[in-house]
């Protein structure tokens, strides 16, 4: 792996103890060459920084005290980063064997700004299963979209940033004000940049779902969120991209209202739908779906 571009991998952790330890062998036993792991924990009080001294010898920086949450944490990892390329992954979620080696040593990935894939999702890693998306694209009126579907988000255990481009642009930090959706705020500016993509295609990280996980205790505060976000950046749309949203936000809302039984669901309703929305509708797979009932119960 010799020429591999160094790379600097953020830890943010709080009372994840019962995970970190994975994570952080996940990130070590990629004996890659030009790494450099920094974990920045929040001041836990379960078993964490036991784990994480474990571990020194293999840590080039770590620190645990108090802060302003996950944002806060990243943003204090990007400030004593030097690698190459960034990347950040919770302290639950694991890179799968050799994935650094094998992203690196592709010849599609040479000096992009932005390099990202798909994950795998589940409990854990044994019983984990691929959540491929062709939706998750690094372009602003894809990204805003977070908030009704959970495909449009880039996993970002999958994300490695070029902190070069990061620097030249003024991105080297987190919005500290959001607690949810910090990760598509900072894809939404990135985008707005035009930076050079590269999407790998073999999953190279694993996406742990369990209780704490902030889109499952926290869903509804996480799409409101995305949705504040999604608003703010309608501005840098043009007016079709923008027309685009508000009749995908206007489908949203009538399927929602239909899932909750607050409307009547009727072959009239989803036609004159259709109608409005100028055959857009149609290109919702929820949507398509009550509108297939309907005709084949009618």
């Amino acid at each position: 792996m010799n020429g591999m571009p160094s790379i600097s991998i953020i830890i943010p952790n709080f009372n994840y103890g019962h995970y970190i330890e994975e994570t952080i062998c996940s990130v070590i036993n990629q004996n890659y060459p030009q790494l450099q792991l920094i974990i920045i924990d929040g001041g836990s009080t379960d078993n964490s920084v036991e784990i994480i001294k474990k571990y020194d010898k293999h840590i080039d920086y770590w620190v645990s005290e108090k802060d302003n949450g996950q944002a806060d944490a990243i943003n204090k990892g990007l400030k004593v980063a030097t690698g190459e390329y960034v990347a950040f992954i919770n302290s639950d979620d694991v890179y799968l064997d050799e994935a650094f080696g094998l992203i690196f040593t592709d010849k599609n990935s040479v000096e992009k700004d932005f390099i990202y894939g798909d994950v795998l999702i589940g409990n854990t890693l044994e019983n984990a299963k691929p959540n491929k998306s062709k939706k998750n694209k690094l372009n602003l009126a894809s990204l805003i979209n977070f908030y009704s579907n959970a495909e449009y988000i880039i996993p970002s255990q999958s994300v490695f940033i070029k902190r070069d481009f990061l620097n030249k642009n003024n991105l080297n930090f987190l919005n500290t004000n959001l607690h949810y959706c910090m990760d598509l705020d900072w894809y939404c500016r990135i985008s707005l940049q035009n930076p050079t993509v590269f999407k790998y295609k073999k999953i190279q990280s694993f996406f742990r779902i369990n209780s704490q996980t902030k889109t499952v205790s926290q869903s509804l505060k996480m799409k409101h969120e995305a949705l504040e976000i999604a608003f703010y950046y309608l501005k840098y749309l043009n007016k079709t991209e923008r027309n685009e949203f508000f009749v995908d936000r206007f489908i949203h809302i009538f399927l929602n209202k239909v899932y909750q039984k607050k409307i009547k669901n009727d072959l009239s309703s989803l036609v004159l739908i259709i109608t409005k929305s100028n055959f857009i509708a149609l290109k919702n797979y929820k949507f398509l779906g009550l509108l297939k009932k309907q005709i084949l119960f009618k």
